[in-house]
């Protein structure tokens, strides 16, 4: 018992501690709380269970990221909240999503916190979902953290221009029993405010604040960021009716077996349509020219 104090002890002294250790010495018993309640947000078969679990699991994480020190928590334990740090350690991303099984609705929670360039922690904010249903009015719209377009972030992009950065966010959205969104989200930041959407996305035509892809809840679309390629990968997406009449009826839509990209160009994230992502040579398309985008609203 002496020598687990003596050391433990020496690792305060030294500032070694690891997330792992800072999550078990000091927060231990909330976070254990905070894994058995995000056990129910996913695995109860009953919605109220899963209400109150939410109810009290965003109280107890709110508490939890406003103590001195959460920041350096990575909440490993806890399989119901995703925890996305920025490749430059600017931000962190905490959410999670509350899911009924009646009714197939889906609620996004969130917050954001941000480093100053020494990394200390100086700013926690609350994010707070508004849905809008309308695909076209989420496009064009740039929104703050009390009417963020939640979902599940899983990537952060960096690119860098004359000294200013660029971030881009990659997000998952079950949406209904029947379509899931992905999201293509800029994000910004200034004197501490922040904004989700940023008219970087050039896809022909006017830019886009972000981009959304709706599609078959029983399909998988990917959605990637290509390390050595530098660019977004994603998926074409078609209706499987050819109709006119199912325009928009994302239940229908899934990928076709194409690829698209986005590449970072000159402080604008560039639309590259039908590439090979065989050959990681090419980011012009197979015919070596710009394409317009067929997003899910819209055919050709």
């Amino acid at each position: 018992m002496f020598k687990k104090l003596i050391l433990l002890l020496l690792c305060f002294a030294t500032g070694v501690l690891s997330a792992q250790q800072v999550d078990t010495l000091r927060f231990g018993p909330s976070l254990l709380r905070l894994q058995a309640l995000g056990d129910s947000l996913i695995k109860s078969r009953n919605d109220s269970t899963r209400l109150a679990a939410n109810a009290e699991f965003s109280l107890l994480t709110d508490s939890i990221l406003h103590e001195k020190g959460s920041e350096l928590l990575s909440f490993y334990q806890v399989k119901a909240l995703s925890v996305l740090p920025a490749p430059d350690h600017s931000f962190i991303i905490y959410n999670w999503m509350c899911s009924s099984l009646q009714t197939s609705q889906h609620n996004y929670f969130g917050y954001i916190r941000l480093f100053n360039k020494k990394g200390e922690a100086v700013q926690l904010t609350k994010l707070t979902d508004k849905p809008i249903e309308n695909n076209e009015d989420i496009e064009t719209k740039r929104l703050g953290p009390d009417e963020w377009p939640g979902c599940i972030y899983y990537k952060v992009i960096v690119q860098e221009v004359k000294k200013r950065k660029f971030y881009l966010l990659l997000g998952w959205a079950p949406h209904t029993a029947f379509s899931t969104r992905k999201i293509v989200e800029p994000i910004t930041f200034s004197q501490g405010k922040i904004q989700f959407g940023s008219p970087v996305l050039k896809t022909g035509g006017r830019p886009r604040m972000r981009m959304v892809f709706e599609y078959s809840a029983q399909a998988t679309m990917a959605l990637r960021w290509e390390e050595n390629k530098k660019m977004v990968v994603f998926d074409n997406l078609s209706s499987t009716d050819p109709r006119p009449e199912s325009k928009g009826m994302y239940s229908l839509y899934g990928p076709d077996m194409s690829y698209n990209s986005l590449k970072f160009e000159k402080g604008f994230w560039t639309l590259i349509k039908d590439i090979d992502i065989r050959n990681t040579g090419d980011t012009k398309g197979k015919d070596g020219s710009m394409k317009k985008l067929r997003i899910t609203r819209k055919t050709e």
